[in-house]
């Protein structure tokens, strides 16, 4: 929560946006200082900012300019607003690419505590999971968990994997372990390599409930599917992430230096 001084400081550097003379709408200015103080760090995540009122009030605008600028920062993902109790400075947590990478372990290493709620397993027939899977029978077991970061949803997850080995799976563990140690300790299974999607997604009612979102707020759907050796598939995992939460960030290489012509070949 933001102390009286940097509160002041807020009031101070919005009343600067507010004053200057410009034909850009004053809730566009609002909004652009706003967010300049949240990514140069000056308002760091979890922060509260002012009410609506009294930054109304303080900054000499209307209450409706204060809120299309707080709009306009939601929008964005750089602050969520919680009905009856403010708005807050959102949390972006980041996920490198280009190897195999767990979500417990990548957020842990970042100095957040990971938690998980099980809501639900069975044995079930999938349309995707069980040609993959299931074997003759055709029967998957499927695991569905809400992981949560410092006590916020932020990802649904349905894992679908071979019966024999999701039956051995400890499920109190499966909440708080990494899957992929549990799958080496009960299956015998060593995951050497996965494929995997990114697609943005619209949540749904259920989903929005669950990760406490307006139904209908941006996610993204990764889809992977995990080897255990080069055809050998025993996982199939598809995870909705909130999309004002989450960021994926990946190196791009390009062609060796000392390749001829390799800068002129660059789009």
């Amino acid at each position: 929560m933001l102390g009286p001084r940097e509160v002041e400081e807020v009031i101070r550097v919005l009343q600067q946006a507010v004053e200057v003379e410009s034909r850009v709408p004053r809730y566009e200015r609002l909004a652009q200082r706003l967010a300049e103080e949240i990514e140069q760090g000056r308002l760091p995540p979890g922060s509260v900012l002012p009410p609506e009122v009294e930054l109304a009030q303080r900054l000499g605008v209307s209450r409706s300019t204060v809120n299309q600028a707080l709009v306009t920062l939601a929008r964005k993902g750089l602050v969520h607003r919680k009905r009856g109790v403010g708005t807050f400075v959102a949390r972006t947590y980041e996920q490198p690419l280009g190897s195999l990478y767990s979500l417990l372990r990548t957020l842990t290493a970042q100095g957040h505590h990971v938690s998980s709620r099980l809501l639900g397993w069975r044995l079930t027939a999938e349309e995707d999971a069980s040609p993959l899977l299931g074997g003759q029978r055709g029967l998957v077991f499927e695991l569905t968990r809400l992981r949560l970061v410092d006590g916020e949803p932020l990802a649904l997850e349905t894992i679908y994997l071979p019966q024999a080995c999701g039956e051995r799976i400890p499920l109190d563990r499966a909440l708080r372990e990494p899957l992929y140690d549990l799958l080496r300790e009960h299956c015998g299974v060593v995951v050497t390599h996965a494929e995997e999607t990114l697609q943005p997604v619209a949540l749904d009612r259920v989903a929005a409930t669950l990760l406490e979102v307006p139904a209908g707020s941006p996610a993204f759907l990764v889809e992977r599917v995990g080897y255990a050796g080069p055809e050998r598939p025993v996982e199939l995992r598809r995870s909705l992430i909130r999309g004002d939460r989450y960021r994926f960030r990946v190196r791009l290489e390009g062609p060796p230096a000392d390749v001829p012509d390799a800068q002129a070949r660059l789009p």
